[in-house]
């Protein structure tokens, strides 16, 4: 009886495997966020969490290295310090994500912060031309 039970769990180990090996899994190395209104982008790469971030109207670009956490479908990049908060959200199955990026006044900068709301990463580019809003 107990040889039935292990060649049949052998079976099942076996069908999975195979069918765990047909599957592709698409692997994500960057990510880009675009704002629907200003086309201030933001783009990071999700092993590293190096981010580069650009503002179309103020003329100003930061960039950095922050820590980056994927949970399921949602990857955040965290950059948080006394002179700069970078805080992005995407949810890939949604194709949509948010981004906060603000800089306290320094030496040589003024404060500047910017927020970022993406409601299709798939036309998301990084440069500051405008993505065309459908109206409904």
């Amino acid at each position: 009886m107990n040889s039935k039970l292990v060649i049949f769990g052998l079976m099942i180990s076996s069908l999975l495997a195979i069918s765990a090996s047909g599957q592709k899994v698409k692997t994500i190395q960057e990510v880009i966020l675009q704002d629907d209104k200003s086309g201030d982008h933001l783009i990071f790469v999700v092993t590293t969490g190096e981010y580069k971030f650009e503002s179309c109207n103020a003329n100003f670009s930061t960039s950095g290295v922050g820590s980056v956490d994927v949970t399921g479908c949602k990857v955040t990049l965290r950059d948080m310090s006394d002179t700069i908060r970078v805080l992005a959200e995407v949810d890939l199955c949604a194709g949509a994500g948010k981004a906060d990026i603000a800089l306290a006044p320094g030496r040589d900068t003024a404060s500047f912060e910017s927020l970022l709301s993406d409601s299709s990463t798939q036309d998301s580019k990084f440069d500051c031309d405008f993505k065309a809003i459908e109206v409904k």
